[in-house]
């Protein structure tokens, strides 16, 4: 795990003092060792944490005989001991890490060398036998990869953070306001390939960018989770059964080869049965992973109880820590100097609070990040699984199925209508309601020719399947959910030196439950039960089957009470940096009457959302 940045032109010698700057900026996520190279049209730096091979044998970047093939990387190849026996048993070796594994099966099989991998990676080369340069992703964007292209001088910035991009001084910061559009508006965060700073942007996640001596950036894209789920098994007669062993394979597989590493590890644990089934396949693999939760003040909204008892239950060392409500609004500000973009939730703090409290103990982090995703864990995916199993005749009274399981799993004080309409506009409409089914509540709070200005300029999110259930597991994995899940881990632990791992996206795994029909994925009034029943027999049940909370952290009352003098302070200044995008006078008034009406349900996604955009232009963007 590591920091990578770099120049690249072919057509004037990048500087390598700008590389240098940009590098040290990275000092958090590769304190171990910094290194360069430059060429003929690449300067290349990197910053390394050391994780597998603790030698120096491992120390970037990777060169071919001919010194020709430069490659430096930010990530894990988890697969990496098998394509050494599959396709490169004659090379010898100058390390017993997994990052040479990609220099020689790149020097093999070529670009195509990307199908390979398992794993989470962002991937520099440079090869001046054909006078190319190439950056990569993994997948699901689980590494961070950001660029800038100079159009008068041809010159390509990249890095795995913005702030290392703009310590090139050629590099202006200007503010993006299609992006903040998209959070407003649309809920978006780290979806599409722009940033919230103009002309810095991301590599999307499965794309490779091929820059070359012509001066052109081509863009590829090497993956498409639908092009690998054949939507056709949903009629055949294969039982839940037959699914939940194939899922249980592929579980063991991606656990194994993500607990590859030479240094202290542990798991962050919550009361959900994702961070459980990890704990469990720790114990039974008998990895020696410490848990470490987060806990509130407010204790209905903590899961430290239930994650003692699966710790105490799977015989593993215990570990917790409280952010303090007199402590939110000021580390609100330190985090978000930190993300550098808006985010969408106050629970990301007592994230980030967990790793910088026992960073000291551990080097890598496994997070169950994904699992809702991957197996319709969010409350709202009962709509879409519902609309998915009304065609199929051999499902007896659905519509009795939907309301009990809508009674058993629903909690918010939410009428069953709401929650019904609720779900019912997401699915359609993504990212238009929280996993309670509860719409925002936008009312005319941004600016009509803020909206007018950008209206037309509305992201299409692509649904590629005909399973309402998939196409709503798709945008959450693609657009909403978890891209910016991936950007707060990210963050969050290479800031405090620190690898996070996550078992539930290896792609395989993701295929699998992804082509699970939908029957499967709620049964019994289980959401989840296809990830769930593979392991009941390794830790009490009642541990395991626990269905997703709908109010997982005190935000609401934090929002009401701990930053009220935060809010009024910042949105009652003179100097307020959003008056042309939001109407600031409705929303004081929205806040009094939600600050006022301590009783009632509120959502209140969209006030922090606000909240989080002001403090931006004021912290971030005019720092």
């Amino acid at each position: 795990m590591c920091g990578i940045t770099g120049l690249v032109s072919f057509v004037t010698k990048p500087n390598k003092r700008i590389v240098k700057n940009m590098n040290q900026s990275l000092f958090h996520r590769g304190p171990d060792n910094f290194s360069y190279i430059e060429n003929n049209f690449a300067v290349m730096g990197m910053a390394r944490l050391k994780i597998i091979d603790l030698s120096d044998d491992s120390n970037q970047p990777f060169l071919n005989n001919e010194k020709k093939v430069s490659v430096m990387y930010n990530g894990e190849i988890y697969n990496f001991k098998e394509l050494k026996n599959q396709f490169l048993s004659e090379i010898n070796f100058r390390s017993n890490g997994d990052g040479e594994v990609i220099l020689h099966l790149y020097c093999k099989f070529g670009i195509s060398f990307i199908n390979y991998l398992k794993g989470m990676f962002s991937i520099a080369i440079s090869d001046e036998n054909e006078n190319k340069f190439y950056l990569i992703r993994d997948r699901f964007g689980i590494k961070p990869l950001y660029y800038h292209f100079n159009e008068h001088k041809k010159e390509l910035t990249y890095s795995s953070e913005i702030q290392s991009i703009l310590k090139n001084e050629e590099i202006r910061k200007e503010v993006n306001y299609k992006e903040v559009y998209y959070y407003l508006n649309n809920s978006m965060i780290n979806s599409t390939n722009e940033t919230w700073f103009k002309n810095i942007y991301q590599v999307e996640p499965s794309t490779y960018i091929e820059f070359n001596k012509n001066s052109n950036l081509i863009f590829k894209k090497y993956y498409k989770i639908e092009d690998n789920i054949d939507e056709d098994l949903d009629y055949s007669n294969n039982s839940f059964k037959h699914w939940s062993g194939k899922i249980k394979e592929k579980f063991y597989e991606s656990f194994n080869q993500h607990s590859i590493f030479d240094v202290s590890g542990g798991i962050h644990l919550s009361g959900g049965a994702d961070s459980t089934i990890l704990a469990v396949l720790a114990n039974k693999y008998k990895q020696n992973l410490k848990t470490y939760t987060f806990d509130f003040e407010e204790k209905e909204y903590s899961e430290i109880n239930e994650a003692k008892k699966i710790s105490s239950n799977l015989n593993l060392n215990h570990n917790s820590d409280i952010l303090f409500n007199k402590d939110v609004a000021s580390y609100l500000l330190k985090v978000l100097n930190i993300e550098y973009e808006p985010f969408s939730s106050l629970r990301i703090l007592c994230q980030y609070h967990l790793y910088e409290k026992f960073k000291n103990e551990v080097r890598v982090i496994f997070d169950g990040s994904g699992g809702d995703e991957i197996s319709a864990g969010y409350t709202y995916h009962i709509i879409p699984w519902y609309l998915d199993i009304i065609k199929d005749s051999k499902i007896n009274s659905p519509e009795k199925k939907l309301i009990k399981i809508i009674e058993n799993l629903k909690k918010s004080s939410k009428s069953n209508y709401d929650f019904i309409l609720g779900s019912l506009t997401n699915t359609f409409e993504s990212g238009k309601a929280t996993v309670d089914g509860s719409i925002f509540d936008k009312g005319d709070l941004i600016n009509k020719n803020f909206l007018n200005e950008f209206n037309n300029k509305k992201y299409l999110i692509s649904r590629p399947f005909k399973s309402f259930l998939r196409n709503a597991q798709y945008a959450d994995l693609r657009y909403f959910k978890l891209p910016r899940s991936l950007r707060y881990a990210d963050k969050a632990s290479m800031r405090n030196s620190i690898e996070t791992r996550l078992p539930f996206l290896d792609h395989e795994l993701v295929e699998m439950c992804f082509a699970t029909p939908s029957k499967f994925k709620i049964l019994n009034q289980q959401q989840r039960i296809i990830t769930k029943y593979p392991f009941k027999s390794f830790i009490n049940k009642s541990l395991l089957y626990k269905n997703k909370s709908t109010v997982a952290d005190p935000q609401t009352f934090w929002l009401r009470n701990n930053l009220k003098e935060l809010v009024k302070d910042t949105f009652l200044s003179s100097n307020l940096k959003t008056s042309n995008i939001l109407n600031i006078d409705k929303f004081n008034i929205l806040y009094d009457n939600f600050t006022s009406n301590n009783k009632s349900h509120y959502n209140s996604f969209f006030i922090f959302q606000i909240l989080s955009t002001e403090l931006w232009f004021q912290n971030c963007y005019n720092s």
